[in-house]
């Protein structure tokens, strides 16, 4: 009896935890397919974000791309010296592109070489529809007529120092031959022409309206430069003297000398300032010649004392000599300054003439 009663009791025993098991199973089950559910959940939102992000950055990049579109630099601002002349309807150009190609077309227009003087810039500028751009060579053109220049041209330089610019080297040689010319004594050979002072014909660029014609340039080194200087006064020389001496009235040295208006006298040894034209170049003319010059014959006297004082008779028969002299003679601007034989060489040896003379 007590033995069925254990049996029956282990049987509702295991019935019971048969049930309380499969009940623990089931709340298992539950709370799996529950957590599987809370797992797959934010997979999904994950993947919906991730689908927006990419949207808005191709949203993004689009955008970015019609704002680069429609503000792209491309085209050139030109800028003369700060200030704009235009825009030009393409960047595949340089600001020495820009130089060179508006110096041809100047250079080409004067017939001369030239030197653009304004400062030509380039900057990026975005060209839309209302732009008004214009294709380069319009602009090379527009700014061959606006922009400053120089050109080149040849000067006479003394010392150093430009005293007028023409427009080639023929012209400048031209003036440099008038001058050689005009300072040149008449009927002369041999002669060599120079300059007291360092004259040269040197190329530079310079402003067109400096640039002097032929006659110009001839009457400016001709007439001279007028420079004040110090006369020291010598004996026997009086105001009015002095004046006419450097070309100027009394009213003149009078002004240069207000000392005078008090003490009209002057005395040797004072020094008065004057003017004077002082000439832009020396012209030196040295001319060369050959001479033939007599050597005159010496003559040489002998005595004897057993002749009478009348007594007089050529004992040797004397002649002249010969000799050919070189000479350099020197003008100053067609002055003469110097005169010097630079060589002599005898042509024939003059023969001694011997006289006898009594003295009884």
């Amino acid at each position: 009896m007590e033995e069925r009663k254990r049996r029956s009791s282990s049987r509702q025993s295991r019935s019971t935890g048969s049930a309380r098991g499969a009940r623990n199973n089931s709340a298992n089950t539950d709370n799996n397919n529950q957590r599987k559910k809370r797992k797959k959940k934010p997979f999904y939102m994950d993947k919906r974000r991730r689908m927006l992000a990419i949207l808005a950055a191709v949203a993004v990049l689009i955008l970015a791309c019609i704002i680069g579109f429609a503000t792209r630099r491309n085209g050139s601002e030109v800028l003369v010296n700060g200030e704009s002349a235009g825009v030009i309807n393409t960047r595949k150009i340089t600001e020495t592109d820009i130089t060179n190609n508006v110096t041809a077309l100047i250079a080409e227009q004067v017939g001369t070489n030239v030197q653009i003087m304004d400062d030509i810039k380039l900057k990026g500028v975005h060209v839309s529809a209302k732009t008004q751009a214009v294709a380069p060579e319009a602009m090379f053109t527009k700014l061959r007529d606006t922009v400053a220049y120089n050109i080149e041209a040849y000067a006479i330089a003394v010392n150093g120092n430009v005293i007028v610019t023409l427009p080639n080297q023929e012209a400048a040689n031209t003036v440099l031959q008038y001058l050689n010319d005009k300072y040149t004594p008449e009927g002369v050979e041999n002669v060599s022409i120079s300059y007291s002072e360092d004259v040269q014909i040197v190329t530079q660029f310079v402003d067109a309206s400096t640039v002097m014609t032929v006659e110009a340039a001839e009457n400016k080194i001709t007439a001279g430069e007028t420079v004040t200087a110090t006369h020291t006064v010598k004996s026997g020389e009086y105001l009015q003297y002095i004046a006419s001496s450097y070309g100027m009235t009394l009213q003149e040295v009078y002004e240069l000398n207000p000392k005078l208006n008090s003490t009209p006298n002057i005395y040797v040894g004072e020094e008065l300032t004057v003017r004077q034209t002082k000439p832009l170049i020396n012209v030196k003319a040295t001319v060369t010649t050959t001479e033939t010059e007599t050597i005159p014959k010496e003559t040489e006297y002998q005595y004897d004392n057993t002749k009478s004082k009348s007594y007089r008779k050529v004992v040797q028969q004397g002649s002249d000599g010969t000799q050919q002299v070189t000479k350099e003679t020197v003008y100053i601007n067609g002055t003469l300054d110097s005169e010097n034989n630079v060589s002599s060489s005898t042509v024939k040896e003059a023969v001694k003439e011997i006289v006898m003379i009594g003295t009884n």
